[in-house]
């Protein structure tokens, strides 16, 4: 499942939007974060991992990563 998707839906069941979360990312991170650049940076998959770490945190969910071993 994409990120996007996968974000898009947890926001939808804690009721939160994504233009909160951009507003709250520019809050922590000291540097603006607009709806467009965020959703830009998700649907194109360029997020950094640190910026999807303070997203867990803003919509206090736990990023989990997986053990990916090739076959």
């Amino acid at each position: 499942m994409r990120i996007v998707t996968e974000l898009k839906e947890v926001l939808y069941q804690k009721g939160l939007s994504l233009k909160f979360v951009a507003e709250e990312l520019a809050k922590r991170l000291g540097k603006p974060y607009s709806l467009a650049n965020l959703s830009n940076k998700l649907r194109n998959e360029t997020i950094t991992y640190k910026e999807m770490k303070i997203i867990a945190e803003i919509i206090n969910c736990k990023l989990e990563l997986c053990d990916y071993s090739p076959k």
